[in-house]
């Protein structure tokens, strides 16, 4: 059974995204993840910001025959606005994918969970679910915290494999949580690898870390084939931008993520067959 394989845009936002999706195909991925909304600042991969590059976009998956596994972010706080939410949503059905990441920026949890939940009720329409990613340097930032709000909400959560480490998860928790909560909870998860130890100094260096200095999946010490045998039958994101391939043209680094992710000793990852969106 074929399992689709897509290739993250975090390590791609300053690449425009035809030029990510076209180097995904040419890897051999079977999907993309987009950036829709919530940039910090400015960057070259958000679909939200131009119109232009939308349409640039969507003629680059039709010609790769490339699915969107997911588009991103919206952060949960006191400034994210209606338009925002409206234009992922809108975004998130007009590319075809089931999927849109949401992080808890600055909500208290029981604001959060409201908030949440009214996000789920407008992308249900759409056919879009929205998936809940705990960070350690968000106001969510456990697996345990994240389903405390996922599940009221009536959303998804997203497992990434660094975070769940950092925030002192395991993958027999996983398994445990997906055994009360059912299969629905965790449509789909983030790969990359890391050493155990986590880096020094603190909360700036965790985020640093996941923005900019991930390993390759295969070539850390996390438990990836554990984690993949708790979600069996899920789609995987590789994200994992490196300080490695961060000087690579966009297609050496598509072809370096593809080589170490089917590298990983897991039946799942050894398939190149594509699902439809």
């Amino acid at each position: 059974m074929g399992h689709r394989i897509a290739l993250a845009c975090l390590d791609f936002l300053d690449d425009e995204p035809e030029v990510h999706v076209a180097a995904a195909a040419e890897a051999g991925f079977d999907a993309v993840t987009l950036r829709v909304a919530g940039s910090r600042e400015p960057v070259a991969a958000d679909l939200g910001r131009d119109e232009h590059r939308r349409g640039r976009v969507l003629a680059a998956l039709r010609s790769t025959g490339l699915g969107v596994l997911d588009v991103e972010v919206l952060r949960l706080s006191t400034h994210l606005s209606l338009a925002e939410v409206s234009g992922a949503i809108e975004l998130a059905a007009e590319l075809g994918t089931r999927h849109l990441v949401v992080v808890n920026a600055g909500l208290a949890p029981a604001e959060a969970v409201d908030r949440l939940a009214a996000i789920v009720e407008e992308a249900a329409p759409a056919g879009v679910l929205p998936c809940l990613e705990p960070m350690v340097f968000t106001r969510c930032r456990t697996l345990t915290e994240a389903i405390d709000l996922a599940v009221p909400a009536g959303a998804g959560v997203l497992v990434d494999a660094l975070h769940l480490h950092r925030s002192g998860g395991s993958v027999a928790e996983v398994a445990a949580a997906l055994e009360t909560h059912g299969d629905a909870l965790f449509p789909y998860l983030q790969l990359c690898d890391a050493p155990l130890a986590a880096p020094e100094g603190g909360t700036e260096a965790l985020r640093a870390e996941a923005l900019a200095a991930r390993l390759l999946p295969g070539t850390g010490e996390l438990d990836l084939t554990g984690l993949l045998a708790a979600l069996p039958g899920r789609a995987v994101s590789v994200e994992a931008p490196t300080a490695t391939t961060r000087a690579m043209a966009p297609l050496d680094r598509a072809r370096a993520a593809w080589a170490a992710v089917t590298a990983v000793d897991c039946p799942q990852q050894t398939s190149t067959a594509k699902e439809a969106s």
